[in-house]
């Protein structure tokens, strides 16, 4: 009877366990934006909701470039660059020491206008690893391109027209500045 019991306790300990290294692991997020919770980490997925700038909760899992947050009753992936990582201090600022080794990592950030772009990042060491050339990738490549007619012409349509802009020479650059004197 007391092997049961045991075994059971064991069972127990280590759901236990496993449920507080998951909270352990939660990483506290504030959104930097308004954003969409997709229910998958895909442009294209669902919606699960929607949380405004400032919104704070979880990070519970993390998938190349997204982040799925929990905040409230509400769980959806977001992408990474639109939370701060760490907590917050009762001033709404991120303090010195505040949040964890991510937050310290990924934030705080100064308030500065800056447009940003995610997934342009560049290749890593197994991205190069890991390519090869492809012809039929090429020829579909080259099938984008657009003729000078064919430019001249969407532009024309847009209302957009040719401007020629003279080179900065050396001899230009001299000139301006010797006529400051």
């Amino acid at each position: 009877m007391r092997y049961p019991a045991a075994k059971w306790f064991r069972r127990w300990l280590a759901a236990a366990l496993f449920a507080m290294m998951a909270a352990a692991s939660a990483e506290p997020v504030t959104l930097e934006r308004d954003s969409i919770l997709r229910a998958e980490p895909r442009t294209d997925a669902g919606v699960a909701g929607n949380l405004a700038k400032g919104a704070t909760g979880d990070a519970v899992a993390r998938q190349g470039a997204w982040v799925q947050i929990k905040s409230g009753t509400v769980t959806g992936w977001v992408y990474s660059f639109n939370v701060r990582f760490g907590a917050l201090n009762p001033a709404g600022s991120s303090g010195a020491g505040a949040g964890s080794a991510l937050g310290r990592v990924f934030g705080p950030r100064q308030q500065v206008n800056v447009t940003a772009t995610i997934g342009i990042r560049g290749l890593d060491e197994e991205d190069l690893k890991q390519a090869h050339f492809d012809e039929s990738q090429m020829r579909q490549l080259d099938g984008y391109a657009a003729s000078r007619e064919q430019a001249a012409a969407q532009a024309g349509k847009s209302g957009l027209s040719a401007s020629r802009v003279e080179y900065l020479g050396q001899s230009a650059a001299a000139g301006e500045s010797g006529s400051s004197q």
